[in-house]
């Protein structure tokens, strides 16, 4: 989505590839820029290097889950002081304590799936109105030594269905 002539920049963090390919076809149908993580370690690698609007994390991902991923990330955020990129759990738990547990490791909100191409579409919305993109501005501003030593620390209709 456009809003206000910037492009959501959209990191989807989700291991299944085609489950992949299909929310970044929706995604970039909304007009928004999407990189693609597999794992929980990408997201977070990906996460330190450029600035996103948005995350759309798998919780369950090979090597490190969503939720662990969350937790670096937001770690690494406020070790340097950056404003937290907002992030949705994409997930197909639905029991509350381990939609719980998506909300108490970091995350903005959650969005079971199977969901609605609308639903994504409001994700990319609360993220705008949280965020007040663009976010890149900001982490621009931080300086290249402080970036790499964060890095060593470790510091479309409504009846629209999408199955991911």
């Amino acid at each position: 989505m456009v809003l206000k002539n910037h492009r959501c920049r959209v990191l989807l963090v989700e291991d299944d590839f085609r489950s992949a390919e299909v929310a970044k076809s929706i995604l970039e149908y909304l007009e928004c820029d999407v990189i693609v993580a597999r794992s929980g370690a990408e997201a977070v690698g990906a996460v330190r290097q450029d600035a996103f609007d948005l995350v759309l994390m798998d919780v369950g991902l090979p090597v490190m889950n969503g939720l662990d991923a969350t937790r670096l990330i937001r770690a690494h955020e406020q070790a340097l002081g950056l404003p937290p990129v907002y992030i949705v759990a994409l997930t197909a738990l639905t029991m509350p304590h381990e939609l719980d547990e998506c909300m108490t490791s970091g995350m903005d909100e959650v969005m079971t799936k199977p969901f609605f191409i609308e639903r994504l579409q409001r994700a990319i919305l609360n993220a705008y109105r949280v965020t007040r993109w663009p976010r890149r501005a900001i982490t621009a501003a931080i300086s290249p030594p402080a970036m790499i030593r964060a890095g060593r620390d470790g510091s479309a209709t409504a009846e629209t269905q999408v199955t991911c």
